[in-house]
């Protein structure tokens, strides 16, 4: 299917009021006014089949509201989006009923363009949201409940903001919940794996451009550049994280990336990109060297391989997650002093905005886990392994969990690319 005919037939057009009425009052030579064309990523039945999900997880910790400041998570319930993550948006899930979103009213326009929610309530520019919020829960006779409240480094609820609400509602019971949606998104739908199978396409591809450009001389920013350049000419969306590029000794050290450094003979180029088709992510990471590999990056390597190998040979319905850590562990057997491996073998995969694409930690397959794997659960299963400050190698694929093993989502051969 070409790109054009996927994102064309996978997103679904509701187009608003539209102009036909009004056209025998223009002139001849004036041209209709357009309207926005909402775009919603699944029908409303997905999503209210999602705002039930949740609901039935609520009424297990007995929450009168969710109170979801995760944009990825009210993004999962309504379908909103924005570039603005960090700004203060609020998703209210009642015990009972839909959702209502709260925003700040220059951003209230995004709604119309991608969120299935009616119930949307607005705060000013210079307004103060906290207050909004306390309205909406004393209109809605929520003051006094039991609300669960999404905390943590992805929310939007900054912790002065959390304290303010407290005492702004002091009869309520505040309760962590951040977990509640995304552990509620680990099985994902088939209209979400066709996303995520889009985008691990996009993610192959823009490898593969990558690879093809590698040489002497050539710079990280250079890798990079192509990188990015066909991600988004495939099709790929707002990313949630950029193309990562480390070249030589920098591969060495865990969360660096390009600063036009050159590539010299025999350093290796460690990559990581993962394209995003309506906020699902499919990464893929892999290692390029100019010129003959030494004996220890190929050995780090074959590590590295020979763990992802292992992996998805056991990722399968009914496999528990640590034992398939433990597994991908006893294959890599011990690693030259020195040598770093933080321990996830893959994690949970799906919606995400910057910083993040990873959705639930509590899925997460790493040794002690005892969650059993189930179809349409998608993870990033990967290694990497690093002398620190000397140099790294990588591996990866995306993959989604089926009754008799997983399906790889990414597809480019698994090997130490040559150049």
């Amino acid at each position: 299917m070409k790109r054009r005919d996927f994102l064309e037939g996978a997103a679904l057009s509701i187009v608003g009021s539209t102009v036909g009425s009004s056209l025998s009052a223009q002139t001849a030579d004036e041209e209709p006014e357009a309207t926005v064309d909402r775009r919603l990523a699944f029908t409303e039945a997905e999503y209210r089949s999602r705002v039930a999900k949740v609901q039935s997880a609520m009424a297990e910790k007995r929450l009168d509201a969710l109170l979801c400041y995760n944009m990825a998570s009210i993004c999962y319930l309504t379908g909103l989006e924005s570039i603005a993550a960090h700004k203060y948006w609020l998703c209210v899930v009642p015990a009972h009923g839909d959702p209502l979103l709260l925003m700040q009213d220059f951003e209230s326009h995004n709604a119309s363009l991608s969120s299935w929610i009616d119930r949307i309530e607005t705060y000013a520019l210079f307004a103060d949201p906290v207050n909004a919020t306390r309205n909406i829960l004393t209109a809605h006779q929520l003051d006094d409940g039991r609300l669960g409240i999404e905390l943590g480094a992805l929310s939007s609820l900054s912790t002065q903001d959390y304290l303010r609400l407290s005492r702004m509602i002091p009869a309520a019971e505040l309760i962590d919940a951040t977990d509640v949606v995304p552990c509620a998104a680990t099985i994902k739908s088939p209209a979400e794996i066709s996303y995520l199978r889009e985008a691990g396409r996009i993610s192959s591809l823009a490898m593969q451009a990558a690879i093809n450009v590698v040489s002497e001389g050539t710079t990280d920013n250079d890798i990079a550049a192509v990188a990015a350049e066909t991600l988004i000419h495939e099709g790929s969306e707002y990313m949630c994280y950029q193309p990562i590029v480390t070249v030589g000794p920098r591969s060495g050290v865990p969360h660096s990336t390009f600063q036009r450094i050159p590539i010299r003979r025999g350093d290796p180029v460690f990559m990581e990109f993962g394209a995003c088709v309506r906020r699902y992510s499919s990464p893929i990471m892999r290692t390029a060297v100019v010129g003959k590999p030494s004996s220890k990056m190929r050995e780090m390597f074959d590590h590295c391989l020979i763990s992802v190998n292992t992996s998805i040979a056991n990722l399968k319905a009914g496999a528990v997650t640590g034992e398939v850590a433990a597994a991908s562990e006893r294959a890599i057997g011990p690693l030259p002093e020195g040598w770093v491996w933080h321990g996830y073998y893959a994690y949970s995969i799906g919606l995400g905005f910057p910083p993040e694409w990873a959705d639930c930690g509590e899925i997460d397959v790493v040794k002690g886990n005892k969650t059993v794997l189930a179809p349409g659960m998608v993870f990033h299963c990967s290694t990497s392994i690093r002398d620190p400050g000397k140099m790294g190698t990588t591996c990866s694929e995306t993959v989604v969990i089926t009754n008799d093993g997983c399906e790889v989502l990414t597809n480019l051969p698994r090997e130490l690319f040559v150049r």
